[in-house]
């Protein structure tokens, strides 16, 4: 293998595929970066993969001959890095060995063959949808995915579901559910479970004006953009009816208001607040109330608003997590509440539900927390 390549455009792809590398892997191949020259298509291709996802990103290059390696994933991009020049060259002058030089600099790196390194599987171009808007779906739907210690795998997942009003996104952790809109032009009839850990390193490889083209093969979901391929393998099983609960959901109490005037008020009642953050919300004619109280004292701060009929009790809510919705939000907003006090809030293509905490008394009586 000899090749000819920027040194800025290699370490952007080598830090691409770098965060598909596993820590350890029972295969010393999988370890690394597959590094592969093709003459033909003029053509650097850098491959990683952990057996959970695979990255594969391309760059322009001049190809002298081609070939493959495999180069250790936490050694080639610190050493791409460290060059003093722009222009690079990649040679195997002698076999289990890559020689990189720039300038002055050179390096010679063990390397592995590239033959047996697991490639992934392209869908076919007629089974493809195009995306784009990916880098707001994941940072509108992975806060509320469970976290690690819950047992079922589908409540670790984003929901993605594909029908005629384009791309939705869905994610729980059994105490509050969030639902927002995505590509309303990719249009189709499909339902995923892509694990959040998944969809969160595809976000760090995208901005919202990237086109991919999404397709299955096998088990697994992938997002090809021409330069940059994508691939996560797809959890199985049953995932919570949240979108029934949106449909079955009826308001009885209505508020609208300032997201930031609310989340303002959220955060000086929280100051003071039990470590279960429960805040408290009155209902006054013209403005709501939000409240805390424990052993430090009570705060209390008021946010104007337009209520439509403000229930007589106050109702209580967890703020930590309602919280980590609003900062998502900067416009105008709708709390709805039914008779028992849950909590859906909307905002433009975003939903929220959140169910309501116990009163301090009732708490109290009960021993639990609320």
């Amino acid at each position: 293998m000899l090749v000819h390549v920027k040194r800025d455009e290699l370490l952007a792809i080598a830090a691409q595929t770098a965060k598909a590398a596993p820590k350890t892997a029972t295969s010393e191949a999988v370890l690394g970066i597959h590094v592969e020259a093709d003459s033909r298509r003029s053509m650097l291709t850098l491959t990683a993969t952990n057996y959970e996802i695979v990255i594969r990103a391309s760059m322009g290059a001049s190809v002298e001959q081609s070939g493959s390696v495999v180069i250790s994933a936490a050694l080639f991009p610190a050493a791409i890095a460290s060059l003093p020049e722009q222009d690079v060259d990649l040679e195997t002058e002698h076999p289990g060995q890559l020689t990189i030089r720039s300038g002055h600099a050179r390096f010679r790196l063990s390397a592995l063959s590239g033959d047996k390194y697991p490639m992934p599987e392209l869908p076919f171009p007629d089974d493809t949808l195009p995306v784009s808007g990916l880098r707001s779906l994941a940072r509108n739907t992975l806060f509320a995915v469970a976290e690690d210690g819950v047992p079922s795998p589908p409540m670790k997942c984003v929901r993605l579901h594909v029908g005629p009003d384009g791309l939705k996104a869905s994610a729980s952790n059994g105490f509050c559910i969030m639902e927002a809109d995505g590509d309303k032009q990719c249009k189709g009839q499909i339902e995923l479970l892509l694990p959040a850990r998944s969809l969160k390193v595809l976000a760090s490889l995208s901005n919202d004006s990237d086109v991919y083209e999404m397709g299955v093969t096998g088990k697994s979901l992938v997002f090809w953009s021409g330069t940059l391929l994508f691939s996560a393998r797809l959890v199985e099983g049953k995932f919570p009816n949240t979108s029934g609960i949106f449909e079955q959901f009826k308001c009885q109490y209505s508020v609208h208001l300032d997201a930031a005037e609310f989340i303002r008020a959220l955060e000086v009642a929280e100051s003071v607040s039990e470590s279960n953050h429960r805040v408290e919300l009155t209902f006054g004619e013209h403005e709501i109330t939000v409240s805390a109280e424990s052993a430090c004292g009570r705060s209390s701060a008021p946010v104007k608003a337009l209520v439509l009929n403000a229930p007589k009790q106050p109702f209580y809510y967890n703020s930590r997590k309602l919280l980590e919705y609003l900062r998502l939000e900067k416009e105008k907003i709708t709390l709805e509440f039914d008779k028992f006090g849950l909590l859906v809030v909307r905002s433009g293509s975003t939903r929220y539900v959140q169910s309501p905490m116990r009163a301090p008394v009732q708490a109290a009586e009960t021993g639990k927390a609320a």
